[in-house]
Formats: C-alpha cells, structure tokens, sequence
C-alpha cells in the first residue's frame, strides 16, 4: 500500500502571531514619542552651574523653541522665518482651544533652547516677542554643569 505523507502534515496557523504582530505595531504606534521632533540635537547649550530641570507636569502644554547660532528659529521641526507671525497664529490657535480671554496670559509654556553663541540681543528679541504675544511663562534650557 502506498500512502501519501504530504497528506499528514500540518501546516502552522499564521493567525494568532500575526493578530500579535498588528496589536504591537498600533501599541507602539500609539505611544511613540513625538516631542523629540521639538528637539534640536545640533544646538550647543549653556552650560549653567545651577540649573533645575523643567517641571512638565505644573506647566500643562510646553511650544519649544529652538534659536540655533546662525540666528534661525525652529518650532515642531520647521524653520519660523518670522517668530512675531508665529507665535501671533499660536496665541490664536490655543485661544480658540482653551476659554482664555483676549487679554490674559496664555496657558502655554514657552521653552527656549538657545545656542550659547546666540547674541544676548537676539535672545532677548525672541523673548520681547513671546511676552507682546502673550507667552508670559519662559522658560531656558541649559545643561546643568557635573560637579567635580
């Protein structure tokens, strides 16, 4: 008698480990980290001996933005040719979001990571435009100097 063995074999079922694979590509998918796109890696930070980290959880919402030594200005990966336009669409976007007045400072923590060799007059250029813009909370990033 002459059987057939290809008859016997199993053949695995795909489905579980790739109903597996899907749920872990959408978790990581939902938890991915999007505020390094705020990050500008190529600045050279200040560094300052005694410098607190920011305290992201009092602050609510944080707009990053990167002033590099060349004197441009990123926010959320993109060059701002014009921070005063920028910011002014800001403050009217996150005034339609939130119930802030007209007048009132923004809920809006404004972070400026800024090269060490931007002048203090450009500094304080982007600075004067976060405050007429109703940014009223700044705050700096530096790196904090080791102890020796």
């Amino acid at each position: 008698m002459s059987t057939s063995h290809s008859a016997d074999q199993c053949e695995p079922n795909l489905v579980p480990i790739l109903d597996m694979v899907f749920q872990l590509i959408t978790f990581f998918m939902l938890v991915i980290n999007f505020k390094a796109v705020d990050v500008d890696k190529d600045l050279t930070l200040p560094v300052v001996g005694a410098a607190d980290p920011v305290d992201q959880e009092n602050q609510g919402d944080l707009l990053v933005l990167n002033v590099r030594n060349d004197g441009t200005i990123h926010a959320r990966g993109n060059v701002i040719p014009n921070i005063d336009f920028f910011l002014q669409g800001e403050a009217r976007v996150i005034t339609s979001q939130s119930s802030v007045a007209p007048g009132d400072a923004l809920p809006v923590t404004a972070v400026l990571r800024v090269d060490k060799k931007v002048s203090f007059e450009k500094l304080m250029k982007v600075v004067d435009s976060c405050k007429s813009n109703r940014f009223s909370k700044l705050d700096f990033v530096v790196v904090r100097k080791k102890e020796e």
